[in-house]
């Protein structure tokens, strides 16, 4: 009874980081020109710089640099691939047609990125509620606040690609399920993959975009802004993952030893 309660919490806690995030989301303007604006556009690209640094940086507290390097770069070569799928790189094209195509290969690192991001997300809520209701929570509300401003990120960056607000809307929905995943994939080793994975699809993108954004003082100010929340919310909230995992299996040990 008491683990299908424990159950319970996990799943409700997951289905809320899912759910929450696509409201506030819900509540942008729809108005294409918005998502055009240099405040807004500086903000999405801030939030996913920082979201690459923190990234990576969580997987080398995990698993050592050399192998956090080797997943990044493994990322970067992922992102290619996406590129090279929708001849991002043919240079006979007209630039409408770069446009278009690089459009298309952005959405998709940034989906694709998500969907490996989002799984980490899942075992850290699961591991939370492992160990008690009120690590459940505390894991649950951190990865709620970075996801909400995660999500707003992710909208924007979608319809400046080209995506319909509407249906960027839905098909982050559709991602953001993906945290369920967590159930399948708790083990550590995966989770700084899948972390340095996630932070080397998406660097791509975030790059090409700092060098072609035309910079002034309102995309200045939304970068900051965007850099600065999301840092401080995920620097905010103690990520004691491996403390975890190190506590479940200290707790295996005894029960064995008993």
């Amino acid at each position: 009874m008491l683990e299908l309660c424990v159950n319970m919490e996990i799943i409700l806690a997951l289905a809320g980081v899912a759910i929450i995030p696509i409201i506030v989301v819900v509540f942008l303007p729809r108005d294409r020109s918005f998502f055009e604006k240099s405040l807004v556009r500086g903000f999405g690209l801030g939030v996913y710089l920082m979201l690459v640094i923190l990234l990576f940086y969580e997987a080398v507290e995990e698993k050592g640099a050399a192998t956090a390097f080797g997943w990044l770069l493994g990322g970067l070569a992922v992102s290619l691939v996406i590129g090279f799928l929708f001849k991002e790189f043919h240079h006979h094209h007209s630039e409408e047609e770069k446009q278009e195509t690089h459009s298309r290969a952005s959405t998709w690192r940034v989906l694709v990125s998500d969907f490996a991001h989002n799984i980490v997300d899942g075992i850290a809520i699961i591991a939370g509620f492992s160990l008690g209701p009120a690590v459940g929570a505390v894991a649950f509300l951190g990865v709620l606040g970075h996801q909400i401003v995660q999500q707003v990120g992710q909208q924007i960056l979608l319809v400046e690609s080209g995506v319909a607000p509407k249906r960027a809307i839905f098909i982050s929905l559709l991602i953001a399920l993906s945290i369920f995943l967590g159930f399948l994939v708790q083990d550590i080793e995966i989770e700084a993959v899948l972390l340095a994975l996630s932070a080397g699809i998406v660097a791509w993108k975030v790059w090409t975009d700092l060098i072609h954004l035309k910079w002034d003082k309102k995309t200045a100010a939304g970068f900051l802004a965007g850099a600065l929340i999301l840092a401080a919310i995920l620097l905010s909230i103690p990520h004691e993952h491996g403390q975890e995992e190190e506590h479940l299996e200290g707790a295996h040990e005894e029960g064995e030893e008993i």
